[in-house]
């Protein structure tokens, strides 16, 4: 079979990541450039640059694109309700690429995107049934049951962000109140370290940053060095996150349950609360029986992976 690569990209809210993959999974380049920094009008032009660039080093013939983001969809092609990204308007990102570029281009929901990848060279390869949760800006899932993603009547399926956790609790960038995704996700998990802060005395290394230096990674490294605020607020993501698993569990029946994203980088520390708040909640039946796990692909490059794998899945060209 004749080499090729497959360009995979990950459009997130903090940032933009791409890498060339070829059939078995490995990342030749990458490239990365910050999402916000650029409004809709200058957003497709920086992100066509930095595609051309990296094309420049690819050793093989381009197969074609793939790009995961929030707030898609894939049929139309279109970005229209990513409230986590700088499109104040729909964009029809598919076709956009696929002329500027002349490549067969896929879109597919950032989180389906790295369930693909984790199925085809992560540690879902042998499974049938599995749920991906991408705890990023905000938090993304997808639900791998049966052999095939579960997209639902309008390919709208598995939206756990956005299920309420609160009832009139924390303002969600959606408009709404109380989400999940306001408390768990980077974003959920600095809200609630600031909460934290005015409501405990505890000491802790973290009250001496500046707000700009508060951030998921710097309380993910706090809470692993034993800071007890900053693992007070990590245990709160975990055991909300870990109750609404538990409902899934109960739903899907899943062999495992995967976890990508930037704040994966917490590792096993947080697959580990997750588990124990999760089964706390299950059915005796249940219990125990489904793993939780840092996704094997790597917070950085998952969303990238599982873009370029949608690429050689044989999606249809656009």
């Amino acid at each position: 079979m004749l080499s090729t690569l497959a360009l995979g990209v990950d459009i997130g809210g903090t940032s933009t990541k791409l890498s060339l993959v070829d059939r078995s999974g490995v990342i030749l380049q990458r490239a990365v450039f910050p999402t916000q920094s650029n409004g809709q009008t200058d957003y497709p032009t920086t992100l066509v640059e930095a595609m051309q660039k990296l094309l420049q080093y690819a050793p093989y013939p381009l197969e074609g694109i793939g790009v995961g983001a929030p707030g898609c969809d894939p049929v139309s092609g279109y970005i229209s309700y990513a409230v986590n990204l700088p499109f104040s308007t729909p964009f029809p990102i598919r076709d956009f690429l696929s002329q500027k570029l002349c490549a067969h281009t896929v879109l597919v929901k950032d989180s389906t995107a790295a369930a693909l990848g984790e199925k085809m060279w992560g540690g879902a390869r042998q499974m049938e049934n599995f749920v991906l949760v991408a705890l990023g800006t905000g938090l993304g899932s997808a639900f791998y049951i049966n052999g095939k993603i579960v997209e639902g009547g309008h390919g709208l399926a598995s939206e756990l962000g956005h299920t309420i956790a609160v009832p009139d609790g924390r303002k969600c960038s959606c408009g709404r109140h109380g989400c999940l995704e306001t408390y768990v996700s980077a974003t959920g998990l600095r809200r609630t370290c600031q909460a934290l802060m005015g409501q405990e005395i505890i000491p802790s290394a973290l009250r001496e940053l500046p707000q700009s230096a508060l951030t998921a990674k710097t309380i993910s490294l706090a809470a692993k060095e034993g800071d007890p605020l900053a693992q007070m607020a990590l245990e709160d993501l975990s055991r909300r996150l870990g109750n609404a698993l538990a409902a899934i569990v109960l739903q899907t029946d899943p062999e495992g349950i995967f976890l990508s994203g930037g704040l994966s980088n917490a590792g096993p520390m947080l697959a580990e609360r997750v588990a124990h708040h999760m089964n706390a909640q299950l059915l005796p039946a249940f219990r125990g029986k489904v793993k939780v796990e840092v996704s094997r692909l790597g917070a950085d490059t998952a969303g990238t992976l599982g873009a370029a794998a949608q690429v050689y899945l044989g999606a249809p060209v656009t």
